[in-house]
């Protein structure tokens, strides 16, 4: 088959314009629930989601509404409203976002998406494994709500590719969970039903093992059919709906149309010259960076923050153990410096990467350590370039479009002449 094209304007997947719809959903259903007067529980990422629906409590997330709020360009003034209020400017701007919000005084506040978040929340579930500000900025939350707190403590891992938790750093999360449970059902004054959680856990791993087929299918497939921009708007239901049908059906729908564009070589962009790679958490606040290298022929095939901090594989045939492991080893921001280039160098190979962007991210700085060291280390070790943009997640006070634009026509144009000189060679 020849090398066909997907129109440049609109989503390249029909199935990416469900997502909008599956957002607007899962707002509108949380906003119902607490109307109604059901349980309603503040869930921060990779915190074990799938025992808040197994105890029938809705999940809302403020880092991904944070988001939301940043991609309608709208963050600014409730940063700066949580700053006015003694917040670090070096705080997680996804935090300020939703505590702008929370400590909103006066006239000018935006409005805000989706009618805001449901408030105020009944309990509150953490976790230490990405970043140690979701646990301080859960007690801050903590203290204004008087609702409950729980929170799931991990190990950071070190190793190899192949790396697996020891099993006394399984024994501790599994320990844990059955902790969580107990907590649960005193504030749900319920007993705990195990098989709708296992039953949760089966949906999640359904779902995990979806999204890595995607990912996969995208990624080894050359032209690439779908690029990063739209990829970052599809991860939400698997940020926030595992354990449900949601992202499960969502998925397999995704997963057949990849199929069949790549069967047909139908390609993201009218001609693929440059296959990126993306480390980090996207510009929420402008994605059109993402897509704006490609009117030079370069495409965002691959993105750790996709891959790497959300879904995941669960052994259901030791379900409690099987999802400790997960916990643990399935979140790019628990693992030590040479264990990620580890990973970062086999999916250059396997998704045929001429080249990285790194995010060095001033919110998450756990995840944007080590950047100088691996972009020297891909050079040396694998011949790979790759630059380093500055910005935040979520915050748009510092950026500088025209610099970060400069930045990735350059390193497009090192990658021509790198391929020039090699055609030559």
């Amino acid at each position: 088959m020849g090398n066909q094209s997907s129109p440049k304007k609109g989503r390249a997947l029909k199935t990416s314009y469900e997502a909008s719809t599956i957002l607007r959903n899962y707002w509108e259903t949380i906003h119902a629930a607490k109307k109604a007067g059901k349980p309603i529980g503040y869930c921060s990422g990779n915190a074990p989601v799938e025992l808040m629906y197994a105890f029938d409590i809705l999940p809302a997330y403020p880092e991904n509404y944070a988001a939301v709020v940043a991609s309608a360009k709208i963050a600014l003034p409730l940063v700066q409203m949580a700053e006015s209020k003694e917040f670090s400017h070096d705080l997680c701007s996804y935090a300020k976002i939703n505590l702008g919000e929370v400590f909103w005084e006066g006239k000018g506040k935006p409005e805000m998406p989706f009618g805001g978040l449901p408030t105020p929340p009944d309990i509150l579930l953490t976790t230490k494994i990405p970043c140690i500000t979701q646990v301080k900025w859960w007690e801050v939350l903590r203290d204004v709500y008087h609702c409950p707190m729980i929170l799931l403590d991990a190990p950071m891992l070190e190793g190899t590719v192949d790396n697996q938790p020891s099993e006394d750093q399984v024994d501790f999360v599994v320990d844990q969970l059955k902790l969580i449970i107990a907590q649960l059902e005193d504030f749900t004054h319920t007993k705990f039903n195990e098989e709708k959680f296992f039953h949760c856990l089966s949906l999640s791993d359904q779902a995990g093992g979806l999204w890595h087929d995607i990912i996969d299918l995208r990624g080894e497939a050359v032209p690439t059919p779908v690029g990063s921009r739209e990829m970052c708007g599809n991860v939400f239901s698997l940020v926030a709906m595992l354990g449900t049908e949601t992202p499960v059906k969502f998925y397999q729908k995704m997963k057949e149309e990849l199929q069949y564009k790549t069967w047909k070589k139908i390609g993201a962009i009218p001609n693929e010259k440059y296959r990126l790679l993306y480390e980090n958490i996207p510009l929420w606040y402008n994605l059109e960076m993402l897509s704006d290298v490609e009117n030079k022929g370069a495409v965002f095939v691959f993105e750790t923050y996709l891959r790497y901090v959300w879904g995941g594989r669960i052994d259901l045939t030791d379900p409690y153990r099987g999802y400790a492991k997960k916990i643990l080893s399935d979140v790019f921001l628990n693992m030590n410096l040479q264990l990620r280039y580890d990973i970062m160098a086999r999916d250059i190979k396997n998704y045929h990467i001429d080249g990285v962007v790194f995010h060095s991210n001033r919110s998450c700085k756990r995840y944007s350590l080590g950047y100088y060291e691996l972009k020297e280390m891909l050079l040396e070790r694998l011949g790979i370039p790759s630059v380093v943009i500055e910005a935040d997640h979520s915050d748009p006070s510092g950026y500088s479009e025209g610099n970060t634009k400069m930045k990735l026509d350059a390193f497009i144009e090192l990658l021509e002449e790198r391929r020039n000189a090699g055609s030559r060679g």
